[in-house]
């Protein structure tokens, strides 16, 4: 007798607009989410160089991939590129979930920054360092955004990777190291930021060697995915963040400064 299959995401399916070198968040998004949530994707155009002239023009091709993934009738949808939000300044996060609603027919959206702030803001935590891969102008922008949001960021160390294809090849190893490097006593989490860094293999390492709450661009979308459409299933091997017991359900955004 043959078992009895459920359908494809029967607890709910997450829509991941993902730029066109990244072969990493549907992945790894994937991964972290438990059985019965489906991971779709579509892809926007992005030459491969992670630079402040290419990043700046992502935002506009938001809404149309929106668009696209709700025909897929997605529970959510997110951006899956941290640089693109971050650098827009203070607030861009906003105007991109905005944009993309717009069009989503009434799928809630969502950004990898928005999702950071707000398991950081969930955890308590106020004050941070950076392990990143990119360019300094890119990684100066993180200071005014957090600054924001009410979050500290203590340092900075970056590796200076622009080439797209070489973030996706950055071993977990040299991330852990670079996590190690930047952390400090006085941080209460690393953060390390890129949708396109395979990070998520060295996070429950770093955080047991740094006594710090490490968290990572994929590991946040995929906890804000699961809980704005109400799945609280712990995860583990991923970090303390998707680990915890009580994770939020879907808040209206109004009151999620609140968390």
């Amino acid at each position: 007798m043959s078992p009895i299959r459920l359908p494809y995401g029967y607890r709910g399916k997450c829509g991941v607009i993902v730029v066109g070198p990244n072969p990493t968040p549907r992945e790894d998004i994937a991964r972290m989410v438990p059985e019965g949530v489906l991971v779709l994707e579509t892809r926007i155009d992005m030459e491969p160089r992670v630079e402040m002239d290419v990043i700046s023009q992502l935002s506009r091709q938001l809404p149309e991939a929106a668009r696209i993934l709700s025909q897929a009738k997605c529970d959510v949808i997110a951006i899956a590129c941290t640089s693109g939000t971050v650098t827009g300044g203070p607030g861009h996060d906003k105007a991109e979930i905005r944009d993309m609603e717009a069009k989503s027919n009434g799928i809630p959206c969502t950004t990898v920054i928005t999702a950071v702030t707000n398991a950081l803001n969930w955890m308590g935590i106020k004050k941070i360092v950076l392990a990143s891969p990119y360019v300094d102008p890119i990684n100066e922008e993180f200071k005014s955004f957090f600054g924001s949001r009410g979050i500290q960021l203590l340092d900075i160390k970056g590796l200076g990777v622009t080439d797209s294809y070489e973030l996706a090849a950055v071993p977990a190893a040299k991330v852990y190291r670079l996590g190690k490097a930047v952390c400090r006593p006085d941080a209460e989490a690393i953060y390390i930021p890129c949708t396109t860094f395979p990070v998520i293999d060295a996070i429950e390492e770093l955080e047991k060697d740094t006594g710090k709450v490490v968290i990572t661009s994929n590991q946040a979308l995929a906890w804000e995915m699961m809980r704005i459409i109400g799945i609280g299933e712990t995860r583990s091997g991923y970090g303390g963040l998707l680990a915890r017991e009580g994770r939020c359900s879907f808040i209206p955004r109004d009151r999620e400064s609140a968390l």
